[in-house]
C-alpha cells in the first residue's frame, strides 16, 4: 500500500528530522538553510556530514540494532531500553508501532537518520548543479559530489533493508508535487541504481577523501569506489524478506561484489566527552556480558553437545531455565564453568574461556519477563576491545570484515547448487575451531567424533540430530558475523527463514510520522507474522475529549495484560 507525501508534510519532515523532533526556534547556532548553502566550505562540510548517518544507523543503539539483534535469536536480553523486552517476549507480539510507546525511537531511528542524511547530501548535490565551486576552479568538486552520492546510495538502501516501503529523495525531487512510497524492493532497485552511479562518480575522478569523513580513512577515489561495491554485495544479499525471495537474488553477482570490494572496514573510535560521532555502541554496550548481552539458547545451543539444549527445547517456552553446556570440539568456545569477571585477563586457558565465546556463572536478566531469555554464555569477541575503551570508545571499530562478505559468497554458493565451493570454504573456518569438514553433499549430516558429537546440531531440533551443510552455512554466519553491523544478524535470520514464528520481518513507517501524513497506523509481527491482535492505540482526535478517553482505556488495558502475564509467569520461576 502506497502512502502518499505531501509537499508541506515533506518539507517538515526534512526540516525537522522526521519521527518526533522537537521543533527548535530562534537558535543562534543552527544556520538557516540558505546561508549553510551559501558557503563552499560550508556545504562540504553538509556533505560530509550526511555519511555520519550510516555510522548511526549501522553502530548506535538509539535504534532497532540491539532488539532486532534479540529478535535474531543471537542475542539475548530483557532490559526495557531499546524494546528489547517488548520485541523479545515469545510468542512473538505485533511490533508496538505507537507514537506514545516508550521506545518508539526503535521504529524512528532509522528513519529520521537515513532521511536526514539523504537531506543533506542532496542539499550538497544540488548547490553544485547550481554552479557553486569548492576549492580554487572547483577542484573539490568531483569528490564532494561522489561522496554525497555514496551516502545517498547507502541511506536508500539501508531504508530497503529496515522498512516496507519508504520516499525516494534525492536532488532530483520535486516537491511542489505529492510523493508517493515505493516497496521495499522498489526502494532496493534505487539504491543499486544510485551505488552504481557512486562508483562510476569515484572511479571518474581523482581524489583523496578527508581523514576525518570516514574516521580514520584517507582513502583514494578507487577506495572510495571498493567500499561502494562492499555496499552493493550488502545491499543486494540483505534485502529478501524469505528464503524464496532470497532465492530469487542475483547471488553471482553478489558473489562477484564480495570478492572485488574492499573486504575489511576499520572507523578509529574517540573520546565520547567530546560528542564525537564516532563511537560503537553494539561493541561497547552490546556486547557486556554482566550488563546488555548474552548468548541466546537458541544460537549456543547449536554447539551444545550434553543433550541439555535439546531438553531445554522439549520444556514449554515460559519453563524453560538457563543450562550449562558442553561443547565437544569447538575450540571457540569454553571447556568448563569457571567464571570470570570482565577486569580478568582474557586467556583461552581460563576454563570458562573460548577464544569467541564466555561462561557466566551470574543469570542476569529478570525471570518474570521469561527465563527463556536467560543465558550462561556471552560473545567473548570483543572483551579487550571493552576493557581499553568501554567509556571513552577509543581504538578500531569494525565496520566490514571479509569474513561477512565470505558469508555472502558461502551462501551464494550453496544457493546455486555448488555444495564443493561451499564445503572447501565452510571448512576453512571449521579447521581453525577444531572441527572435522563438513561433506559437500548436502544431505549428509557433519561428521560426529569418537563420542559422537557433532557441530552444528540442527537448530531448534528436539532429537539433537546433526546438522547438514546447510546447518553449518548458517551456524557459521552467526558465529562469524557478530555485531558488525546493526541489522546483519537479523537479516540473514529472515532471508533463510530461521526466525521463531511471527517475528516481523521488517518495520513500518513510525506511527509519528503516519500521524504527520494523516495515514493509517500499521504495523508488523505477532500471530502467524501478521497482524492480528495489532495493539495499536485509538486515533488522536485533537479537542475530542472521547478520543482521549479511549486512548487511556487502551493504554490501562495493556498494562493490565502485561501485569497478568507477568503474575502468570511468576508462578512458574524457579529462584
Amino acid at each position: 500500500m502506497n502512502r502518499k507525501l505531501t509537499r508541506s508534510a515533506f518539507a517538515l519532515a526534512l526540516v525537522f528530522g522526521f519521527s518526533g523532533c522537537d521543533l527548535q526556534v530562534d537558535n543562534p547556532n543552527q544556520p538557516d538553510k540558505a546561508r549553510a548553502l551559501a558557503s563552499a566550505d560550508d556545504v562540504e562540510t553538509l556533505i560530509a556530514s550526511s555519511y555520519v548517518k550510516v555510522w548511526e544507523i549501522g553502530h548506535y543503539w538509539t535504534n532497532a540494532n540491539f532488539a532486532f539483534n534479540h529478535m535474531s535469536s543471537r542475542h539475548t536480553a530483557t532490559w526495557g531500553n531499546n524494546g528489547m523486552n517488548d520485541l523479545g517476549r515469545e510468542p512473538r507480539e505485533p511490533l508496538p508501532n505507537s507514537p506514545s510507546y516508550r521506545w518508539a525511537y526503535v521504529f524512528e531511528g532509522h528513519w529520521g537518520d537515513a532521511y536526514g542524511g539523504l537531506s543533506g547530501a542532496s542539499d550538497g548535490i544540488a548547490a553544485l548543479d547550481a554552479g557553486l565551486e569548492i576549492g580554487d576552479g572547483g577542484e573539490r568538486n568531483g569528490r564532494a559530489r561522489a561522496f554525497a552520492q555514496t551516502s545517498q546510495a547507502i541511506l536508500s538502501c539501508l531504508l530497503a533493508l529496515w522498512y516496507d516501503q519508504a520516499f525516494i529523495v534525492d536532488e532530483t525531487v520535486d516537491l511542489s508535487s505529492p510523493l508517493e512510497t515505493v516497496d521495499y524492493n522498489a526502494m532496493a532497485s534505487y539504491a543499486m541504481g544510485k551505488l552504481n552511479e557512486a562508483e562510476s562518480a569515484a572511479r571518474g575522478a581523482t581524489f583523496t577523501l578527508e581523514d576525518s569523513w570516514i574516521n580514520g580513512n584517507s582513502w583514494s577515489n578507487n577506495e572510495l569506489a571498493d567500499y561502494i561495491v562492499s555496499w552493493k554485495a550488502r545491499c543486494a544479499a540483505n534485502v529478501a524478506r524469505t528464503d524464496a525471495e532470497a532465492s530469487g537474488a542475483n547471488w553471482s553477482q553478489i558473489i562477484s561484489d564480495s570478492q572485488n570490494g574492499i573486504r575489511d572496514v576499520v572507523v578509529v573510535g574517540e573520546d565520547r566527552s567530546s560528542d564525537t560521532p564516532w563511537v560503537d555502541d553494539l561493541k561497547r554496550a552490546g556486547t557486556q556480558n554482566g550488563t546488555w548481552h548474552r548468548m541466546h539458547m537458541d544460537w549456543v545451543g547449536m554447539a551444545d553437545q550434553s543433550g541439555e539444549y535439546q531438553d531445554w527445547l522439549s520444556q514449554p517456552t515460559e519453563q524453560r531455565l538457563p543450562r550449562k553446556l558442553t561443547f565437544g570440539d569447538d575450540k571457540r568456545f569454553p571447556v568448563g564453568y569457571e567464571d570470570q569477571t570482565l577486569t580478568d585477563p582474557v586467556s583461552p586457558s581460563v576454563a570458562g574461556y573460548g577464544p569467541r565465546a564466555r561462561y557466566n556463572n551470574s543469570v542476569i536478566f529478570r525471570p518474570e519477563r521469561g527465563t527463556y531469555r536467560q543465558s550462561h554464555y556471552g560473545d567473548a569477541r570483543y572483551d579487550e576491545y571493552l576493557l581499553s575503551s568501554w567509556t571513552a570508545t577509543f581504538g578500531d571499530m569494525e565496520h566490514m570484515s571479509a569474513k561477512e562478505f565470505d558469508a555472502y559468497i558461502i551462501e551464494g554458493k550453496y544457493r546455486m547448487g555448488d555444495y564443493a565451493g561451499v564445503a572447501e570454504m565452510i571448512n576453512v573456518y571449521r579447521a581453525e575451531a577444531g572441527l572435522p569438514p563438513a561433506p559437500s553433499n548436502p544431505t549428509d549430516p557433519v561428521p560426529s567424533n569418537g563420542a559422537g558429537e557433532c557441530t552444528p546440531k540442527k537448530r531448534y531440533d528436539v532429537q539433537g540430530r546433526c546438522g547438514n551443510l546447510q546447518d553449518a552455512v548458517w551456524f557459521e554466519h552467526f558465529e562469524q558475523v557478530f555485531n558488525l553491523f546493526g541489522g546483519l544478524e537479523y537479516w540473514h535470520g529472515r532471508r533463510n527463514d530461521i526466525l521463531p514464528a511471527g517475528t516481523a520481518l521488517q518495520l513500518p513507517i513510525p506511527a509519528a510520522d503516519l500521524e504527520v501524513l494523516q495515514l493509517d497506523i500499521y504495523t508488523f509481527g505477532g500471530p502467524a507474522g501478521g497482524g492480528a491482535g495489532n495493539p495499536i492505540p485509538p486515533a488522536i482526535v485533537p479537542g475530542s475529549l472521547d478520543s482521549a478517553l479511549e486512548r487511556v482505556t487502551f493504554a490501562l488495558e495493556r498494562m493490565e495484560a502485561q501485569r497478568r502475564a507477568e503474575r502468570a509467569l511468576e508462578d512458574l520461576v524457579v529462584r
